[in-house]
Parts: C-alpha cells; structure tokens; sequence
C-alpha cells in the first residue's frame, strides 16, 4: 500500500530537515522544497497528500504560496498546514480565512505534527471519494440525459384500445429485476450490485440480460434510460 506523501515547504535547512525525519518516522513519504518559489511547480508534479508550510520565509512568503495553491484547480483541494514560531493571532486567523486547513506553532513535537498531518490526509481522501463519486454520478446523468432523448421508446398498438390509438406497454420485471434496474440507474457496476444483493456475478448477468430483453434494448444505459422515461415500469413479485 502507497504511502501518503507529503511536501514539506521550509527555507531553514535545519528546520526543513527536522521536520522531514519527524514525518518519515511517522511512515510518511516527504517531498521537501527549499523556498515558496519552487513549491507550486513540486506540487504540481508530485500530487502530495498534504503541504507543510512554513509561514515565514525570506523569498515567497508562505501566504503568498497559499494563495497560488488555493488559485490552482489541480492544487486548492491539496490541505495546507501552516506553520510558524509564536504566530500572531491576526495571522494565524487571515490563515485560515485563505485557505489554511490548519495552524500550528513551533516549537512542535514530532508526534503532534504527525497526527495533524494524518487528520488532514483522512480528511483528503474523504473529499477525494466523494469528488470521485460525483463526477462518476455527473457522466451517469450526462448519458441517460442524452440516452432519453436519443432513444426510442419501444410502444405497440394494443388489440381494443380506444379510438384505435396506442396504449403503452407495461412491463413485467421481478421483484430481483427491478433491484437490479434501480442499482444500474446509480451507476454501480456488476461487481458492486452482486455484492450488494448477495448474488453471484454470473446471476447479476443474467439478470441483465433478461431485463435488456424484457425491455427491448440492447445496453445497461438504455434500460436506464427507459426506465427513466417510461414511469410505467411495473414489477411482479
């Protein structure tokens, strides 16, 4: 399993050391830049989990870096922890208002830096689960919008209707079968929706297929997308 890495951004070769060894020993990977200047570009290339900055430093000072992060798509949702020696409340609070995920003050135990660090990597990866689903959701919606409006719905004339006009078709799904149908319409793949209803792979396929065939298309999408359309779809337990 990866490590969570970590920049660690400092111009004071001792104290960007100290903090290095104190995040290796706590098992994290580290990623070190020498000045605010050449962080940005570390970032960009590395992806780390976290950034320890410094607040303090003679060239680019860490706010300034934590406005560029905080300016970057590919970089706002890295947390930043900042750190300084006694800092003034004033600067602590204009921080965290920018973007700051937290504050810590020097001197700073090893263990305390550690487990700040990893509340803000769990934090992370929380966020990065969830983008992850959203934009999975998002392409869902995208393609059964555009599958609804594309596709066909299937219709027959019914023998007696009235007028001679068409009547909808309602179909006949099991109970299992629509289960199925309303998972796929979350975006969950075979794997997922066996687990989830105690199936086996094999069984969620042929489910499938029925429902495919049942419906008259011919992917997962388009049964989604029928069953988005047709408010009708009926089931038998």
């Amino acid at each position: 399993m990866a490590k969570e890495k970590v920049l660690v951004v400092d111009d004071d070769p001792d104290t960007l050391q100290h903090t290095r060894e104190s995040l290796v020993e706590a098992d994290f990977e580290v990623v070190t830049a020498v000045d605010g200047g050449a962080a940005r570009q570390i970032a960009s290339d590395e992806q780390p989990d976290v950034v320890v900055l410094a607040a303090e430093m003679a060239t680019v000072g860490g706010r300034e870096v934590l406005k560029e992060f905080k300016g970057d798509a590919s970089l706002r949702h890295i947390p930043v922890i900042m750190i300084a020696e006694a800092p003034p409340v004033d600067e602590v609070v204009a921080g965290l208002e920018q973007g700051a995920h937290d504050f810590v003050s020097r001197p700073c135990s090893g263990r305390e830096l550690a487990a700040r660090v990893s509340a803000a990597v769990r934090i992370k990866l929380a966020a990065d689960r969830l983008r992850a689903r959203n934009a999975r959701l998002e392409s869902l919606a995208k393609h059964v919008q555009a599958a609804v409006q594309h596709f066909e719905q299937p219709r027959r004339k019914v023998p007696g209707a009235e007028d001679g006009g068409e009547r909808k078709e309602v179909v006949k799904l099991t109970r299992r079968e629509l289960e199925i149908l309303q998972l796929l319409a979350q975006g969950l793949s075979n794997d997922v929706i066996s687990r989830q209803l105690f199936i086996s792979p094999t069984t969620t396929r042929n489910h499938i297929q029925n429902i495919l065939g049942k419906l008259g298309v011919h992917s997962k999408l388009e049964a989604v997308a029928y069953a988005v359309r047709a408010g009708y779809v009926d089931f038998i337990g």
